[in-house]
């Protein structure tokens, strides 16, 4: 159903559908997401609009042009991308559940006044199984990251997947630039609010030294988070992070990727518990 218009998507019943499947904000956003689209430009998902009227609304807006190269019926490819098993999603994107397209948005940052890292070498792995997904990853490297960074990165990268790679601190912090290029700290709960505006994301890697202990602060806005117990040095990092992409290259399961990541450190000589990961469901939120 490859370019259905508003009023196909209506008579087949596609607004119920939808809010049925993404019946809240966290859910409704997401999906808009994935297909491209900025929820901040269209109106807000709040009663006295039920969610399938906000559907229907939604649809309407993009059936008129509202978001340039996007469609109604790219929402409904997103979707069945999401439920690839539901038959009637299935039907009305047209037949077919293309995989889903993982977005990353990878912050990197190695400030002057603190020990030199290897993130050209982290980011050219995770290049290089972005290369090799034909198409199910798409990765945007921001180098040398600043605070103020940070927010408009979120807001162009769309990301379905966050990596922070760079130094972190045992009291919980992870060190971003300033505009010398010197070390800027900023608590790893401090980027809850900033997330908290794409969630629910579907991981947070923190690739960086004393992040696991902060981690679950930030499942609030995303289903998994890694961090790592102690100090990581640069090869078990570089190890966990080819294991991960590597595994998202051939499917989108994230605790696929996290044994994929673990398994590397293992193969590489390191302790597959140098790294955690904690998801919601195990922490019972």
């Amino acid at each position: 159903m490859a370019g259905s218009t508003w009023k196909q998507l209506r008579d087949d019943g596609a607004f119920e559908l939808l809010g049925e499947l993404f019946p809240d904000v966290l859910t409704g956003h997401a999906l808009l997401e994935d297909a491209g689209v900025n929820p901040a430009i269209l109106i807000p998902f709040a009663p006295p609009l039920t969610a399938a009227d906000w559907w229907r609304a939604t649809c309407q807006a993009l059936d008129r042009g509202r978001v340039a190269g996007v469609r109604p019926s790219d929402l409904l490819v997103a979707a069945a991308a999401r439920y690839p098993d539901h038959a009637e999603l299935r039907n009305l994107a047209g037949g077919t559940a293309p995989a889903a397209t993982v977005r990353v948005l990878c912050l990197m940052s190695a400030p002057l006044d603190e020990a030199r890292l290897r993130l050209g070498a982290e980011q050219r792995v995770i290049r290089e199984a972005e290369a090799r997904s034909a198409g199910r990853l798409t990765v945007t490297v921001h180098p040398a990251t600043r605070i103020a960074d940070i927010l408009p990165q979120l807001d162009a990268a769309l990301p379905r997947i966050v990596h922070f790679a760079g130094h972190g601190t045992d009291d919980g912090r992870l060190l971003f630039e300033d505009g010398t290029g010197a070390s800027a700290a900023v608590p790893v709960e401090a980027l809850t609010p900033a997330l908290g505006l794409h969630a629910p994301l579907d991981c947070v890697v923190l690739n960086s030294c004393w992040t696991a202990a902060y981690a679950e602060g930030l499942l609030s806005c995303a289903h998994t988070v890694v961090g790592t117990v102690s100090e990581l040095d640069d090869d078990a990092g570089l190890a966990f992070a080819e294991g991960f992409y590597s595994s998202l290259a051939h499917s989108p399961d994230i605790e696929r990727a996290c044994a994929a990541g673990r398994a590397a450190l293992r193969l590489n000589g390191h302790s597959p518990d140098d790294l955690r990961h904690v998801s919601r469901t195990e922490s019972g939120t």
